[in-house]
């Protein structure tokens, strides 16, 4: 078996990922480590190529796996200054529709809507529909926050039909300059 190829990141760029994962905005990262949205927005794009990832979920998944999501660890450079609650005030029962939990595990894995529409065999306006029921039901705003509600809350079952993806490189982090 191949090795994972090895991914370095700043010490910033590893506050601004580990907070990315909890589910803050880029307006919150930019307050949390005291730096401009722009700031955040241009680590954003130097990490995302780094780690392989295409969007914000992505770069959560790959945190998670990388084990830097557990609020109660430093990060490996620096300590961040501000952790997430555990679930902070997240419902404890939202009890979602057989269907809405698909598509919630979908998402989970860093499904489009057109993706999880397909998976499922419904419209992107349904898909949309589900989202917005989800978010409500478990007081989320964005579908970052929902994926890692989706990955905190416990095993999803996930449909049969979703995609390979591929591995993600290793994670490592290179000395402060």
């Amino acid at each position: 078996m191949e090795e994972a190829p090895v991914v370095e990141l700043t010490c910033r760029e590893l506050e601004v990922l580990r907070l990315l994962a909890q589910g803050l905005s880029n307006r919150l990262i930019a307050r949390n480590l005291d730096i401009s949205e722009k700031t955040v927005k241009n680590h954003l794009s130097s990490i995302y190529p780094k780690i392989g990832a295409t969007d914000r979920i992505q770069a959560a998944l790959y945190a998670r796996d990388a084990g830097l999501t557990d609020p109660g660890e430093p990060a490996p450079c620096a300590p961040v200054s501000m952790t997430v609650s555990e679930k902070g005030g997240l419902p404890a029962d939202p009890a979602l529709t057989a269907r809405e939990q698909s598509v919630l595990a979908l998402l989970a894995l860093g499904l489009s809507n057109r993706l999880i529409a397909r998976n499922l065999n419904i419209s992107e306006k349904t898909v949309k529909n589900h989202l917005s029921s989800i978010y409500s039901k478990i007081g989320a705003t964005h579908r970052t926050q929902a994926a890692l509600y989706a990955l905190y809350s416990g095993p999803l079952s996930y449909p049969a039909a979703v995609p390979f993806r591929p591995e993600r490189p290793a994670l490592t982090v290179s000395p402060p300059r």
